[in-house]
């Protein structure tokens, strides 16, 4: 099939992503021209970003050319209706297909794992253990229960927690941040983020945001109890947008992983067997000093978190299965 990418978008996770797709169709046999917004007749598929997405004029010029949308945003009344006129959808998770199929059924989850290389690491015994963070900040100023749970493992073990995020576009992480546990602010880097993440020991993926209180709740579930309310119910949130990323590049380093049990988070890891998944406080607290005390099963989560990615979730996997999608457009 001929392919048409028209983008003037080249600065979001996102959009990598997408250009390491499109490195891959000619080998699977396909040809793509870039940035032709006029001579839509001349291909069969036209993708778009989000941010610059012409669906309905591409469909105007040419009513028969295949539109999707990589990574579609909900923000702009113009982008859902983008996404509404479009073929077809490719987001990053199950998180963000849930709320993108109000506005269109034909969508395929393409997990945002940029081509990483592998280095691989060999856990043993160590008198300082380093906890490793990568992403925004968003994330660090939620994670209270997780600097909670860094501050009470502190009391009895000799580790260190590195915080690696845009220091210098956003700021220095000071909201929520652990007060015993000693932390290591590294500014994160394209192009040196992965050396400085292989040197952690474990990797923790915080994904759940505070919720609002809802303080009529509980005294109408009280008296109306029909959905059946509990103070103790869960009642976790996390971004739209929220997908599996962040395990990603651990799993490459062979680095085990403790996260928050999102839906995303809980397709990618097995408790117990490829990564540990938390739900507050305490949870982190067990979890960390699990793979503190044990660096055999900090060896073992992470071989089987690479084998698991890799076979099923990474850049090639999750290709194969695009393929297939693909053609059923055209169908």
């Amino acid at each position: 099939m001929k392919f048409v990418i028209n983008t003037t978008y080249y600065i979001s996770a996102g959009t990598r992503v997408m250009e390491a797709m499109v490195r891959r169709l000619p080998g699977a046999g396909h040809t793509v021209a870039r940035n032709d917004w006029n001579n839509y007749a001349n291909y069969d598929i036209a993708i778009f970003m989000a941010p610059d997405s012409k669906v309905r004029e591409a469909k105007k010029l040419d009513p028969k050319i295949i539109c999707g949308i990589f990574d579609p945003k909900p923000e702009l009344a113009w982008q859902v209706e983008e996404s509404k006129a479009a073929d077809f959808l490719v987001v990053s998770s199950i998180e963000q297909r849930e709320l993108f199929l109000r506005y269109n059924k034909n969508i395929f989850i393409y997990y945002m794992f940029t081509d990483t290389t592998e280095i691989k690491k060999e856990h043993k015994e160590k008198d300082k253990i380093i906890i490793g963070y990568h992403g925004n900040k968003q994330h660090l100023d939620a994670m209270k229960e997780a600097s909670a749970a860094l501050d009470e493992v502190a009391k009895e073990h000799n580790i260190e927690f590195w915080a690696i995020y845009p220091l210098k576009k956003l700021g220095k992480w000071t909201h929520n941040t652990p007060k015993i546990c000693p932390v290591k602010h590294i500014q994160w880097s394209e192009e040196t983020h992965l050396n400085d993440l292989s040197q952690c020991d474990i990797g923790i993926v915080p994904s759940v945001l505070p919720a609002p209180k809802l303080f009529a709740r509980p005294l109408m579930s009280f008296l109306f109890n029909r959905e059946g309310y509990n103070r103790n119910d869960h009642m976790p949130r996390f971004k739209m947008s929220n997908n599996p990323g962040r395990i990603y590049a651990f799993s490459q380093l062979h680095i085990p992983v403790i996260t928050d049990f999102t839906p995303s988070a809980s397709e990618i890891i097995k408790d117990g067997v490829s990564g540990l998944l938390v739900g507050g406080r305490y949870g982190y607290e067990v979890a960390l000093k699990k793979l503190i005390n044990n660096v055999l099963l900090r060896e073992s989560l992470s071989r089987n978190l690479k084998d698991n990615i890799d076979k099923y979730y990474a850049p090639d996997a999750t290709f194969e299965r695009f393929l297939p999608f693909i053609n059923s457009m055209k169908k």
